[in-house]
């Protein structure tokens, strides 16, 4: 009998199978109960993570197409927290992480230059996409060239830190999900991310329509409306770029065009097709989906989506997240 092999990877280890391919999937549930010492649990694959369903228990390893895959088990409890969600083209800011977070485990994806711009002959240029640093102040640094800043992310982060603390009553516990004072606190540490309450803040503060577009839905999130101009940042799911005109693509960052007038609604158009070819390369990490692992050591911890990482760090106090790669 001919046997099918594939990798098995749990909170602290990782175990190469080999079983006999008419095995059933509740004989596999089985084996790593056995080999493992763990009971309530699920098993993912593929990207973006597919759970095995549970009515599979009597199909083979064979009928699955387990060769050559890598599992991932996620206990119960981390997956019932799993957000989900639907998305349209145009839509309000979306509710906010309730407190900084930290980002230093999650990279975002490369794009090549040739993903990343779009001819526009009517403006006889190109709208293209400049990729921020991987420094976890993404989001303040593809701002801060709008204003310019040189150093954006200090200033910016401390900007925020002080509007918040002036705007309590807007800005209060139950918006942040935080004492306002904390939250002020942590959003000045470099290592902790923005998200749309800064976008809002920012916004405010500098008079601007900040638009925020959703890689993988191509959604417009849209702070500040009504106001005389316009940016385009391009939301990734853990990492902010910035968009921008250029007339060649050889000119420098510095002669970019990176405002518009709120009318110009072709200007966003332009971007969502940037976002669109960004999507078609899967230039996103989706949050929900996303299985990861708490790496602090001694932990071991996996959970499923955005929201497990909240309640893990909420119930631990850890902070130090990766996301596990369920491709092999």
């Amino acid at each position: 009998m001919a046997e099918v092999r594939f990798r098995v990877r749990g909170p602290d280890w990782t175990e190469t199978v080999s079983l006999a391919e008419d095995k059933t999937f509740e004989e596999l549930e089985q084996w790593i109960t056995a080999k493992r010492d763990v009971k309530d649990f699920q098993l993912k694959y593929g990207f973006p993570p597919k759970t095995i369903d549970s009515t599979a228990k009597g199909v083979t390893l064979k009928e699955l197409k387990l060769k050559g895959e890598t599992l991932t088990l996620v206990p119960a409890q981390s997956t019932s927290s799993a957000g989900s969600g639907s998305s349209t083209a145009t839509s309000q800011p979306p509710i906010a992480m309730p407190a900084p977070q930290r980002a230093e485990s999650f990279k975002p994806k490369p794009v090549d230059a040739e993903d990343s711009d779009l001819e526009w002959p009517d403006r006889k240029g190109y709208l293209v996409l400049r990729v921020m640093p991987d420094d976890n102040s993404c989001l303040f640094t593809a701002f801060g060239g709008v204003i310019p800043l040189e150093d954006p992310a200090a200033v910016l982060r401390q900007k925020v830190a002080n509007y918040i603390l002036e705007h309590k009553d807007k800005y209060n516990k139950v918006v942040l999900e935080d004492d306002p004072e904390i939250y002020a606190r942590r959003i000045q540490q470099p290592e902790n991310w923005g998200g749309a309450i800064e976008l809002g803040i920012l916004s405010d503060i500098y008079n601007i329509e900040i638009c925020s577009i959703d890689v993988k839905t191509l959604r417009v999130d849209r702070f500040g409306e009504r106001k005389g101009e316009r940016c385009i940042l391009v939301y990734s799911g853990i990492h902010y770029d910035r968009i921008a005109y250029t007339s060649a693509l050889d000119l420098p960052v510095e002669y970019d065009v990176v405002k518009w007038p709120t009318d110009d609604e072709k200007v966003v158009e332009k971007a969502r097709e940037v976002c669109k070819k960004l999507q078609e390369k899967h230039y996103f990490t989706d949050v929900h989906d996303m299985v990861t692992q708490c790496k602090v050591p001694g932990c071991g911890w996996i959970g499923q989506g955005q929201k497990s990482i909240l309640d893990h760090t909420k119930t631990t106090g850890h902070s130090s997240f990766g996301e596990l790669l369920l491709d092999g």
